[in-house]
């Protein structure tokens, strides 16, 4: 996964969040923020493609968890937006992280998905594509149902 799809689980998972960014400069990076221009533009055509963004964080941007519930629609945005989404530099993990997608990928295995994949060691992250999660809603359960609790305030499936 990517920042925050740090779909990594813990992108995707990370997916906590609560006000609405509109497409006004306010969510433009400031001079501290560490965000890609690929990041923006993914996250850009994830909102042009119905999905509500928020900024946490002053330059930051993500899927507001608590006003996208359609999943068709944010299935749409992602598939439309993939291309974009593949092109943002990975960022490095922490040993911390990797650890608990590690942990994340073992639980999913142990509720019967015997070939969910670890977490890829350099970026944390684990291909939920390849993984299936878009398309059986019993993995995606499972996936959430493995997240700590404190990580668990979105869906793995959308990066935000």
């Amino acid at each position: 996964m990517r920042p925050a799809l740090l779909v990594s689980g813990a992108a995707l998972a990370a997916l906590a969040l609560t006000g609405c960014a509109g497409s006004d400069e306010s969510a433009a990076p400031s001079a501290t923020a560490s965000v890609s221009a690929e990041e923006i533009a993914y996250y850009r055509c994830l909102e042009k493609n119905g999905l509500v963004l928020e900024t946490p964080n002053p330059g930051q941007l993500r899927v507001d968890k608590d006003k996208n519930t359609d999943e068709a629609v944010a299935a749409a945005a992602e598939d439309t937006c993939r291309d974009l989404q593949k092109a943002i530099p990975d960022a490095a993990v922490s040993e911390e992280t990797l650890e608990l997608e590690r942990e994340v990928s073992a639980c999913v295995r142990e509720k019967g998905f015997e070939d969910y994949p670890d977490p890829d060691p350099e970026t944390g992250a684990v291909d939920l594509t390849a993984a299936g999660v878009q398309e059986d809603p019993e993995l995606r359960a499972a996936l959430q149902d493995c997240r700590p609790q404190d990580t668990r305030a979105g869906d793995p499936v959308v990066g935000g």
